[in-house]
């Protein structure tokens, strides 16, 4: 909800962080089982998403908004093309559950309002991949929604590596950027080559 403040802002966080914890476990979990973790009772959790339907999509659009702060905060028209991709992965992972969330949530599939709250908040990411196509360090023959499709999908396993134990954040970004090196720089380019 726009303007909220104080303890009803930080109580709808609150809900929200722990819905995403929660579902990216168990996408059928309870709304008790959110409202648990989360530290509030049941009511209170009704009070501000009156049911589940309510409740996923207050957390995607609550996802789409850090998607779109993350960005900001990678400043992808500062410098050169891959280290602005690396800044954007580094924060796409540590956004950890709630991105997770986004990919999964096939609930969301049919809200057209979201989709294109979505494509906003990504279009400085797909600006930035069309920039690395012009200056011929990302391959033009793949389309840009393609390479963001790539993206997402190497993000989710780069946080499912970093939730299981398996790779430590910093070794899961790497490993994405390693891949997408290896995968999307133009052929017989430096960057297409993967560096130890």
């Amino acid at each position: 909800m726009t303007g909220e403040t104080g303890v009803r802002a930080r109580t709808r966080r609150a809900i929200l962080a722990a819905a995403a914890q929660v579902f990216a476990k168990d996408r059928a979990a309870s709304l008790s089982a959110v409202a648990r973790e989360a530290g509030v009772g049941r009511t209170t959790l009704h009070r501000y998403f009156p049911d589940r339907a309510a409740l996923v999509r207050g957390l995607a659009y609550e996802v789409v908004r850090e998607t779109g702060e993350v960005l900001a905060r990678a400043d992808v028209e500062r410098g050169s093309v891959w280290s602005a991709i690396e800044r954007v992965v580094y924060d796409f992972v540590a956004m950890g559950e709630r991105y997770y969330f986004l990919l999964h949530e096939h609930e969301l599939d049919s809200d057209t309002k979201l989709a294109s709250s979505d494509s906003t908040a990504l279009a400085p990411f797909a600006d930035l991949l069309r920039r690395g196509q012009e200056e011929g360090v990302l391959r033009s023959d793949l389309p840009v929604e393609w390479l963001l499709q790539v993206t997402d999908a190497l993000v989710n396993a780069a946080w499912v590596a970093a939730l299981e134990g398996t790779l430590a954040r910093a070794e899961a970004v790497r490993a994405v950027m390693l891949t997408l090196r290896g995968g999307i720089a133009p052929l017989g380019e430096p960057g297409s080559q993967v560096q130890g």
